[in-house]
């Protein structure tokens, strides 16, 4: 997944459509991806991405939040897409 990858799949997050992405939403992707201690990892993601303090991640968080992905929940940004191409002749 690529960094602009990421943040449309953070924008599918928002359930109630408000711009912005709560511990709630963070917590449902985490369980809904089968990650384990959602509640935890949600309220962690917020609170390491949420800049301004207002308790959500909004568009300018979205890379804070990335980072706390890739050093707690293992995700690791690519540069670019990977692409695979078949073999067969």
């Amino acid at each position: 997944m690529t960094m602009a990858q990421f943040r449309i799949w953070v924008k599918t997050l928002d359930a109630d459509k408000d711009g912005k992405i709560s511990k709630d939403e963070l917590s449902d992707a985490v369980r809904g991806n089968g990650g384990w201690f959602a509640g935890w990892k949600g309220k962690r993601g917020v609170k390491a991405a949420d800049a301004n303090g207002n308790g959500v991640i909004d568009d300018s968080e979205i890379d804070m939040l990335a980072a706390f992905a890739q050093k707690h929940l293992g995700w690791l940004p690519l540069a670019r897409s990977i692409t695979t191409t078949s073999s067969k002749p």
